[in-house]
């Protein structure tokens, strides 16, 4: 009988973790009883264009890729909710999480309870091309008005920046003029003013939680990650979340300071690339049986925040606007600052259009979050992130950087070999040099 392997680095629960649970729940179960308490319900893209109805009081907003992804982790209902999508003639190879908004809009069911959130408008940014589509079609099913901001993306990041802004600025400016028209709500700029500082305090705190994630042995993993974000990327409109976040940076440094280990085996760091199959997240267990953690992702990291680059490509956490002793006096400079942090969003590499920015970032990533290879989940549930995987896969190749792939669907389990799929992560393990661990 072989030795059971000895643990290498101590571990504990995240003490952290069952206030985010919380703050997510009770974000969702706030729709079911908004229309009695008189809340301005509106929905669109998930991607920071709440941040302008939240400056109108009273508001609340349904993120449809969030959504879409907590229906994807529920095989039966998701197969419900899609199978309802594609009877009304939508395409299976459409966004996953689209489908599943959109199904269970049909079906008038909210997967948390009750019927579907009948949204009062739409607004939303559209970066993917499925965006403001999306929601045009659930304007027409409500036959209610409907608002897009459009995001301009260009093949790099930094092309015609200035421009960029300007455009962007001027689109911020009219849809103020709109958002007050059609709520008959005065647009208060102070609390835009707030909601921004809460915005940039907020996503600095998560990306200095990403950084010491650096650490070995890593003291989170790619699962509690792909959590975490959440409360930043929905949230940071509401003063606990700046707040959630300072105590969550506060803990994990502490962890990173003593020695403590997301999985106390880790013995190589997996960069993980996409989103997860939501019903599927035992792809991390996987690795982590061979000893392997996925330490982090282009996507968890950049979904919920802008991390700054140097001239040395090396990733930095953003400076708060407070730290930067920028004052925001009116809505003109609020509008400008609310551009420019768009615009420098790191996650636009992924929609660029062109592998070369994001090859970069790949690299610089294995560099920092010293990882010993990369999978790729091929994913079919989302065009705009697998557009660049193939040419991405090669570059890391090329570079000399082991490579995994597995292929599937975020949201839905009908695109998924599961033996399959562990063929081949466990084959991309052993390639590393691996073998399965005896674990007591």
């Amino acid at each position: 009988m072989s030795k059971a392997v000895e643990i290498r680095y101590p571990t504990r629960p995240l003490e952290s973790w069952k206030r985010c649970k919380e703050l997510r729940l009770q974000h969702y179960k706030e729709f079911i009883t908004a229309r009695e308490e008189g809340k301005l319900v509106f929905t669109g893209s998930g991607d920071g264009s709440q941040i302008l109805v939240h400056a109108l009081k009273n508001s609340l907003f349904l993120s449809g890729e969030p959504y879409g992804a907590s229906i994807g982790g529920d095989s039966a209902i998701c197969d419900t909710f899609a199978e309802a999508c594609e009877a009304r003639g939508f395409a299976r190879d459409l966004d996953s999480y689209m489908r599943n908004y959109l199904g269970s809009m049909y079906l008038n069911r909210y997967y948390f309870g009750g019927p579907f959130p009948r949204p009062d408008f739409i607004f939303t940014f559209h970066i993917c091309d499925t965006h403001f589509k999306w929601y045009q079609i659930v304007a027409e099913h409500f036959g209610v008005p409907s608002f897009g901001i459009d995001i301009p993306v260009t093949a790099r990041i930094g092309d015609r920046i200035e421009a960029r802004q300007e455009y962007l600025a001027a689109q911020i400016f009219d849809s103020i003029d709109w958002l007050e028209k059609t709520t008959h709500q005065k647009f208060d700029d102070e609390r835009f003013i707030e909601l921004l500082h809460n915005l940039s305090e907020t996503e600095s705190l998560w990306a200095e939680i990403c950084i010491l994630n650096q650490a070995i042995p890593a003291p989170l993993d790619q699962r509690a990650l792909f959590t975490l974000y959440f409360p930043g990327f929905m949230l940071f409109y509401q003063k606990e979340t700046p707040a959630f976040y300072r105590e969550l940076r506060d803990e994990v440094a502490h962890r990173v300071a003593d020695g403590i280990a997301a999985w106390p085996y880790e013995k190589a760091r997996i960069l993980h690339d996409s989103q997860p199959p939501w019903h599927w997240m035992k792809v991390f267990r996987i690795m982590e049986q061979y000893g392997g953690v996925s330490v982090g992702s282009q996507y968890a990291f950049c979904a919920g925040c802008s991390f700054d680059v140097d001239n040395q490509g090396i990733w930095h956490a953003p400076r708060s606007i407070k730290e930067q002793g920028i004052v925001l006096k009116n809505r003109e400079d609020a509008v400008r600052f609310l551009a420019g942090w768009q615009i420098g969003r790191l996650m636009f590499s992924i929609f660029s259009g062109t592998p070369e920015d994001k090859n970069r970032h790949l690299l610089q990533m294995v560099q920092q979050w010293h990882c010993d290879g990369i999978i790729f989940h091929l994913n079919r549930g989302c065009e705009g992130v697998a557009q660049l995987q193939l040419e991405n896969r090669l570059a890391m190749i090329k570079a000399g950087i082991p490579v995994g792939s597995f292929e599937g669907n975020m949201a839905d389990h009908r695109e998924f070999d599961e033996n399959q799929t562990i063929d081949r992560i466990e084959s991309f393990m052993e390639s590393l040099g691996l073998t399965k661990l005896e674990l007591a």
